[in-house]
């Protein structure tokens, strides 16, 4: 695995390292703790590091967050270290994802059932707020959908943005209703 940069995020505490190489053919893995790391070869090399909080990797990249008390000038060259020395595997089977190509614009999102609603909302996120969440080291994921109130939950380095709970959740929230339902609330947990 080659290394192509180290970036910094809108989080002094996450840095993003990019790679040449493809981590995962899709989606993404998010852990936030040694234990949740056991069977993930990488994330767990990596919380073996002190001050390693959080480790959140797709495709060409991985987040790495460490506590407010440890220096990036202790942990960079260490992580970029650990990083090249894996090569993962790439699963080559099908996900088993629809097609998301459909225009969410022509949903009538007031007719779905429910897991039809989280499909949009799902694919809407995938479209318009992923990619820029991706190119700052982070992403979301659903977690639930409650009424008209979306949960969703932070990974990689919005897991501990500040501006993760103001300005990005008012930007995710409008276009949920823009796009979807005007009565949308969007909660971090």
């Amino acid at each position: 695995m080659r290394l192509l940069s180290v970036l910094t995020t809108p989080n002094p505490d996450a840095l993003k390292f990019t790679t040449e190489d493809t981590l995962l053919k899709e989606g993404s893995r998010s852990f936030t703790s040694q234990t949740a790391a056991e069977n993930d070869p990488l994330a767990k090399a990596l919380f073996a590091l002190e001050g390693v909080s959080s480790v959140f990797y797709m495709s060409n990249f991985i987040t790495v967050n460490k506590s407010m008390d440890i220096s990036w000038d202790e942990l960079e060259n260490r992580i970029a270290a650990i990083i090249r020395e894996f090569q993962l595997n790439v699963k080559e089977e099908d996900s088993g994802k629809e097609d998301s190509s459909e225009n969410v614009g022509d949903v009538d999102y007031a007719s779905l059932n429910p897991a039809q609603k989280i499909l949009s909302i799902d694919r809407l996120l995938d479209k318009e707020i992923r990619p820029g969440l991706a190119g700052d080291g982070g992403g979301l994921e659903i977690v639930s959908l409650e009424e008209n109130i979306l949960q969703i939950h932070y990974e990689g380095a919005c897991g501990t943005c500040p501006s993760s709970t103001t300005g990005t959740l008012m930007y995710i929230q409008s276009v949920l209703r823009t796009h979807l339902d005007e009565d949308l609330s969007v909660i971090p947990v």
